[in-house]
């Protein structure tokens, strides 16, 4: 009797995440969940094989190549999994892995620990090669123009903002924001925001006796919950617009209800909490968008401002929608044909949800 040839298994249903870094002749679970990945977003036609082999470092190349400024090189480490949605925040040791992080914004001749951490970035991709000197000199800003020129649309200004930062994968969730909205304010309480809203052209738009935005016939939030999200998303530096966009997805989703994150398991879409802050769409895995800046599904519920806080980080990443299912997250620094294929492909690399970020598209 012909023994039946061995077969690599696909992923379990949910989350696929890969410990990086793999490389020509890995083997296991993670070079399965490596294979379907690219397999999805067309950049494999491959069986899933379990094995790190020419034809899979070819489509890691050529992904790598497609999404600038990877480092091409047919490895797929931590910066490569991260672009694909996949990486677990662990080394191939399976040893977690705490990357630097940058507070924003990181201008020209500021110096300190987060210039340190953009120094160390831009280096790994290839575009810095001097000394971490941990102060944003002419070649610092020189780099970081470059990265900034093959990741539209970010601004080409030498100066390391939130967007910049989330794109490098190196963000705090820190932002000194532009808003004038920001003046000092005790934990917990924010000041006016951008009351009374005008018109937007968003689907059943109105605004209500305070002038605060709500969907439909959802009710509006409390003038409160209003100020703190639009305060939030002010720090990381949004738009008065964007402010005011924000408190109308809240209206849409849950009438501002902070504490409800994915409470119904029967359509895993029921995502409450300002923005879509889907638990069970992988985006407070630690390798994921979210995961990465310390927010877990228990902290958000906590209050307002934790909701808000973590809404507006998700902002930062993934723009402002559309609001339509799988909910997966189209980082607004991708240039619009990868986006367009990705959005063709449902916007994920999952079985049941591979993408680590999640929610929203676009910018």
């Amino acid at each position: 009797m012909t023994a039946a040839p061995a077969q690599a298994g696909l992923p379990s249903v949910g989350a696929c995440l890969a410990d990086g870094e793999l490389s020509m002749g890995d083997t296991g679970a993670d070079v399965i969940c490596l294979q379907f990945a690219l397999g999805m977003l067309h950049m494999s036609t491959q069986p899933l094989t379990g094995t790190f082999d020419q034809a899979t470092a070819d489509s890691v190349t050529f992904f790598q190549a497609s999404s600038p400024p990877l480092r091409v090189d047919g490895r797929a480490g931590p910066q490569t999994l991260a672009a694909l949605g996949i990486w677990s925040g662990k080394s191939g040791a399976g040893v977690v892995i705490i990357p630097c992080r940058s507070d924003a914004t990181v201008r020209p001749g500021d110096s300190g620990a987060s210039v340190v951490c953009l120094q160390d970035t831009l280096r790994e991709l290839g575009l810095y090669d001097g000394v971490s000197t941990g102060t944003s000199d002419v070649a610092t800003v020189e780099a970081l123009k470059r990265y900034q020129s093959e990741t539209p649309p970010l601004q080409v200004d030498g100066w390391a903002g939130p967007r910049t930062l989330a794109a490098m994968g190196i963000w705090s969730g820190t932002a000194d924001g532009v808003s004038t909205l920001l003046t000092a304010v005790a934990p917990g309480t924010a000041p006016a925001g951008p009351w009374p809203a005008g018109v937007q052209d968003q689907p059943n738009w109105n605004v209500n006796a305070q002038g605060i935005p709500y969907y439909g016939n959802h009710g509006a939030c409390s003038l409160a919950d209003a100020n703190m999200i639009a305060f939030q998303f002010a720090r990381d530096g949004a738009d008065i617009a964007t402010e005011q966009w924000a408190v109308y997805i809240a209206s849409r989703e849950a009438s501002c209800n902070y504490g409800a994150v994915n409470v119904n398991l029967a359509t895993q879409d029921d995502s409450h909490c300002t923005f879509q802050l889907n638990a069970l769409a992988g985006m407070f895995n630690p390798g994921a968008s979210l995961g990465r800046l310390g927010w877990t599904a228990d902290k958000v519920k906590e209050s307002m401002e934790n909701c808000a806080n973590a809404a507006s980080d998700l902002w930062v990443y993934c723009g402002r929608g559309p609001w339509t299912p799988p909910y997966s997250c189209r980082p607004p620094w991708k240039d619009i044909v990868a986006a367009a294929t990705i959005a063709g492909n449902d916007g994920s690399a999952t079985v049941g949800s591979v993408s680590g970020s999640v929610v929203g598209a676009d910018g």
